[in-house]
């Protein structure tokens, strides 16, 4: 029997906060409905691009486990077998506009029949990005965007799963996409 849950991907740029957290809190409010929701994530950046992932991880496992979130946070990048996870979703949530054009360019001809949305056009507010937690500069995660990110990225998840309940994979408005 084929396998009915929906795919879902999410898409950052270093699989370190915004996807990672987007996937736990998904994951967290699918399971209290029942969903069966097949959910991985990853980001665009080389492994390379953030030579202090491990500790950047290691604050985003600390804040999921403060607020009870235990599931494992594996640092994907956006690789053949990442790219094979895309072209099987039904949905790939992406943070920003920069994201989408990365896996729109990096999926080619294939990705234009995939529903690749931002995750607040998903919720129907629009085509905005979701700004990025860490900053370049310090090398380190902005403690203010930090710290916000994750209660927002809690509200989206609880509206992207209202939406996928009521309407499946298809968010409520599709925006124009560049």
């Amino acid at each position: 029997m084929e396998d009915e849950s929906l795919k879902v991907s999410i898409v950052c740029h270093g699989n370190i906060a915004r996807s990672q957290v987007l996937q736990h809190y998904l994951a967290e409010h699918a399971g209290r409905r029942s969903m069966d929701i097949d959910l991985y994530s990853c980001g665009t950046a080389p492994l390379d691009a953030y030579p202090n992932a491990d500790l950047l991880l290691d604050e985003v496992r600390d804040e999921l486990r403060k607020r009870g979130l235990n599931r494992p946070v594996l640092r994907n990048v956006l690789d053949d077998e990442s790219l094979q996870h895309l072209l099987g979703s039904d949905l790939i949530l992406v943070a920003d506009s920069n994201r989408r054009k990365e896996v729109l360019a990096r999926l080619g001809k294939k990705g234009r029949s995939k529903k690749i949305v931002l995750f607040y056009e998903f919720i129907g507010e629009g085509p905005k990005d979701f700004t990025d937690t860490y900053n370049p500069k310090s090398r380190a995660q902005d403690p203010e965007r930090f710290s916000n990110c994750f209660d927002e990225l809690e509200r989206i998840a609880q509206a992207a799963i209202e939406c996928i309940q009521t309407t499946g994979s298809q968010p409520p408005r599709i925006f124009p996409t560049e």
